[in-house]
């Protein structure tokens, strides 16, 4: 697809930092633009991921992006912030089975993520040619994303969007889950001027009032077990909207009856509960009803009462190996949940210290913008006041000028007029305080530095020369050791007495 077929997409060839646009990828969604790109310092594809919410902003020109009004300003920085801080979330995550995030930055006006772009196809058109799949190929793709959603959950984090279209299948056939809608949830908490993230089939009853309180593992488990439904059954359960007065969804347990482990039925049943009470808790509770063992095996009238009682003691002894090993396993679990909470507690005091640093930064930020503000006012003033000097000081110029001349019509240009003594003693005016007038060897600013008045000069002596040079005065001065040829624009009569105190500031 040609990128131009997109409003507000960046056009083919656009230059990123180091990354250059090549087309884009999918099709874009409300909440921003996925494209692929060449990292040209790498020589290598990636997939960059754009924050443009059409909902409120719009991109103007061939790369900024604005809001569409003053209005929705807060909500665009709130967003931009989210998205921020899932980018910053998601690259502390190194499993196959989540999208890994390489870095992010700001630009235009936005925000842009960087990812790891492999080759493969959307299990939505992975599904297009084969309309359902064996239970082999349905676990091959679900048991990876199931360890990606654990370690997600396990760091207090909701992928909240999961779908067909958001599940990618690599080219070895394994699976990766993409585009998380955790930062635009937090946007529609804000702003209900931004569509929630309610895929019809996919997403359980409780995202359709965006309580975050009601959201939890559970949210993700419905998605993905809807997700399931889809690929035994051919299409997606009916929305939980319409589920909840007449539920009009046939049962895994009957779709897949014959064709598929029953627990495998069973557990996609149990993820579709309405009730959020009534479904998994855990990915970990969920995976294991996923696998649990099934046993449909009973004697015949073709088999022997001996073989009976053979088959018999056979079972006892599965049974007893199966306590021994449901022992072990109950164990290890036991360790593996305490380790878990272990590092539960530690992403959370990562998390907690990560927050507390973006916020000091951030302020440190506003101070610094601040303060360079107030440096940028503080020299345009001083800029407008030397301007208006300047003209007050032309005026001045110009009258003092028409007088010498009416008496010496000649004295403009380079003769020297000696007589002339406008000012006999002068004080630096208009100088930026950590700024010097410099002194010259003769008139002109080309001409070469001799020395330099300080901004806070006072009772410079006026030596009688001066000449007009493009529409700047200069005269000649001695203050203390320094002499020679200073502008008059900087200069204006002096208000101290500097008889009997010459050259003294």
């Amino acid at each position: 697809m040609e990128e131009q077929q997109y409003r507000n997409a960046l056009p083919r060839g656009f230059w990123l930092n180091e990354y250059q646009i090549e087309s884009v990828l999918g099709k874009p969604g409300g909440f921003g633009i996925t494209y692929l790109a060449t990292d040209t310092h790498l020589r290598q594809s990636v997939a960059i991921k754009e924050y443009l919410p059409s909902d409120f902003a719009v991109r103007e020109g061939r790369n900024t992006v604005y809001v569409r009004s003053a209005s929705y300003e807060e909500s665009f920085q709130w967003g931009l912030k989210c998205f921020i801080d899932e980018a910053r979330v998601l690259a502390k995550f190194k499993h196959p089975g989540i999208v890994r995030v390489l870095r992010f930055f700001e630009a235009n006006g936005t925000a842009y993520m960087v990812m790891e772009y492999q080759k493969g196809c959307s299990l939505t058109d992975y599904l297009k040619p084969r309309r359902i799949l064996t239970e082999e190929e349905l676990l091959a793709i679900v048991l990876p994303l199931l360890e990606g959603l654990q370690e997600l959950h396990l760091a207090g984090f909701l992928h909240r969007d999961i779908k067909p279209n958001n599940i990618y299948i690599r080219s070895d056939k394994t699976p990766v889950l993409l585009d998380f809608g955790s930062a635009r949830f937090a946007v529609g908490q804000r702003s209900r001027s931004v569509t929630s993230i309610v895929t019809p089939g996919y997403a359980p009853l409780e995202q359709y009032d965006n309580e975050i309180k009601d959201q939890g593992p559970w949210t993700d488990i419905y998605a993905l077990g809807a997700v399931m439904y889809c690929a035994i059954n051919g299409e997606a359960p009916p929305a939980a909207t319409r589920r909840v007065m007449k539920d009009p969804m046939i049962p895994a347990i009957k779709i897949g009856k014959g064709k598929y482990n029953k627990s495998l039925l069973q557990a996609i049943d149990w993820a579709l509960q309405l009730s959020e009470e009534d479904r998994p808790q855990t990915v970990e509770q969920w995976h294991e009803k996923m696998l649990a063992p099934t046993f449909q095996a009973t004697p015949t009238n073709n088999v022997s009462q001996q073989s009976y009682r053979r088959l018999h003691i056979s079972y006892i002894g599965v049974i007893l190996l199966l306590c021994a090993a449901t022992t072990i396993l109950w164990y290890k679990n036991y360790q593996y949940r305490t380790e878990r909470r272990t590092d539960i507690e530690r992403i959370q005091t990562e998390r907690k210290t990560d927050i507390e640093r973006i916020q000091t930064e951030t302020e440190e930020t506003i101070k610094q913008e601040r303060k360079a503000r107030r440096l940028a006012e503080s020299k345009l003033s001083i800029e407008r006041k030397n301007r208006i000097r300047a003209q007050n000081k032309n005026i001045q110029l110009d009258a003092l000028l028409r007088e010498v001349q009416r008496f010496e019509p000649d004295a403009l240009g380079e003769q020297q007029f000696n007589d002339f003594k406008a000012k006999k003693y002068l004080d630096v005016s208009g100088v930026a305080v950590i700024d010097v007038l410099n002194v010259r060897v003769s008139y002109g600013p080309s001409q070469h530095i001799v020395g330099a008045i300080p901004s806070t000069g006072k009772c410079v002596e006026y030596l009688g020369e001066f000449s007009y040079v493009k529409s700047n005065l200069w005269v000649k001065v001695q203050y203390k050791e320094v002499g020679g040829w200073v502008n008059f624009l900087y200069l204006t009569e002096s208000q101290k007495d500097c008889e009997g105190s010459k050259n003294i500031e």
